[in-house]
């Protein structure tokens, strides 16, 4: 049972107010165990999902236990790919005592909304929106323990106005062995979406990937995985897919019925959509039969561009010492996220500055200077020792920082001599703002130091 795409026609249940504050507007969908609806929050004034366990509809008390497990796991996930969870209420409801899951309403289109009004995709849309749910299921199956998903579907992926996809319905999530009485409604539900081991409970992260792959070839195709499932239980991707050619060859690997000849893990199938990405040094040309670049963003600074060509260790000066004045933020910049390289402070953004500063006793601005000191040097160091490599993020957090100053932070991933390499830069929010994971960046690391690196894109 998950967020519909959107709120739909269907019957209106009696105007109720949860927990004093959670004004029931309308029912979004039904499951199992209860419903879904959507709610006004009268504190906030947004619009949050409820869903509710009904108690007349359980069988067993494993239901219950499997409900907050749920709500258990869904509060430890901070991501913008998934349903932001709210809290966990015990409730009267309708005479009996009810449990009521609330957290974010993602409002949008599911791809089974998408599927059935026939919508057309370009490939680049198809795969931008199939990198992010990769990035989705790379930080579930990261976890400690990792977190299994089990029902990706196209009803459980919603697109938002954005454009970005979220992964809804972690239902499945509370079981690890399904009990012989779910099997008539789970395999109704999934059929074709769920690989066979996963019938038997053995269900891992390579599981998950089978699912998004059928997701994806139902989407790209618009006929069902069922059509492409051959006797032996094998589901075959047609030799010609619509859209970008590199798909084929990835979902025909994800879709492979032993799991052990799959991808072991998204960060695997990201990568090798990502293989060939790397930005050329300037003047240079591409390898011969390289893939085109999915969506690598490298800085458009053509003084950037040419220190790239050059080897460590680099002087500090010339196009390097352009470099770090291109890159380096100013405190304006540090003291609001948004502003861009370009602005110019202004007669309100200094007295602002003047006004803070008399406020905190000087500290705001010693402070954003320090921030603009540090990060010039840390810029310096790999501007004269870094490596130029091309990342994958992995992950975009807003953050608050000195003064509930706006920052981002970016974790990424990238591969030395075949070696993957994780770690997270902090960036203003003008420039992450642009990217979504998945996306590549240009960094700079030094392998003596640990492979410790910086982003240097800058659009």
């Amino acid at each position: 049972m998950g967020h519909m795409s959107s709120i739909s026609p269907g019957s209106q249940p009696t105007p109720a107010v949860v927990a004093g504050r959670y004004e029931l507007l309308q029912v979004l969908g039904n499951g199992s165990f209860g419903r879904t609806y959507l709610a006004r929050d009268r504190t906030s004034g947004r619009h949050v999902a409820i869903k509710l366990l009904d108690p007349r509809t359980v069988a067993d008390w494993k239901s219950i236990e499997r409900f907050e497990r749920e709500a258990a796991v869904l509060q430890t996930l901070r991501h913008q790919g998934i349903p932001e969870f709210h809290e966990l209420l015990h409730e009267p409801w309708e005479g009996a005592n009810a449990t009521f899951l609330v957290m974010e309403y993602i409002e949008g289109v599911s791809l089974a909304q998408m599927i059935a009004e026939q919508r057309t995709l370009d490939g680049g849309t198809v795969l931008d929106m199939f990198l992010e749910l990769l990035g989705v299921l790379d930080y579930l199956h990261s976890r400690v323990p990792p977190v299994l998903h089990r029902d990706i579907k196209p009803a459980n992926i919603i697109v938002r106005p954005s454009g970005h996809p979220a992964l809804v319905d972690f239902g499945a999530v509370r079981a690890t062995l399904m009990q012989p009485d779910e099997f008539g409604s789970t395999v109704a539900g999934t059929f074709g979406y769920m690989p066979y081991e996963q019938y038997m409970g053995q269900a891992s992260a390579a599981s998950d990937l089978y699912a998004l792959a059928a997701t994806f070839l139902h989407l790209m195709t618009g006929r069902p995985p069922r059509d492409f499932m051959s006797d032996a239980g094998q589901i075959d991707v047609p030799a010609s897919l619509p859209g970008d050619a590199r798909l084929g060859p990835i979902l025909e690997r994800m879709l492979r019925r032993a799991p052990a000849e799959r991808f072991n893990s998204a960060r695997d199938v990201r990568q090798a959509l990502l293989a060939g990405t790397a930005v050329a040094p300037a003047g240079a040309g591409a390898a011969p039969g390289a893939p085109a670049a999915v969506r690598t963003h490298a800085s458009t600074s053509p003084v950037v561009q040419s220190l790239l060509a050059t080897a460590a260790p680099r002087e500090m000066r010339g196009d390097t010492k352009k470099a770090l004045g291109h890159l380096a933020p100013s405190m304006l910049q540090l003291m609001n996220g948004t502003s861009k390289k370009g602005d110019k402070a202004g007669i309100l953004d200094w007295t602002t500055i003047a006004f803070f500063s008399v406020v905190t006793a000087g500290v705001l601005p010693f402070v954003f200077l320090a921030m603009a000191r540090a990060r010039r040097r840390r810029l310096k160091r790999f501007l004269r020792d870094g490596t130029a490599a091309v990342g994958a993020i992995t992950e975009i957090v807003m953050e608050k920082g000195p003064f509930d100053s706006p920052m981002a932070r970016v974790a990424y991933e990238f591969t030395v001599d075949g070696v993957p390499h994780r770690d997270v830069d902090q960036m203003l929010p003008a420039i992450a703002s642009r990217w979504r994971a998945g996306d590549s960046v240009q960094i700079l690391y030094i392998a003596d130091d640990d492979y410790d690196s910086v982003i240097i894109s800058t659009s």
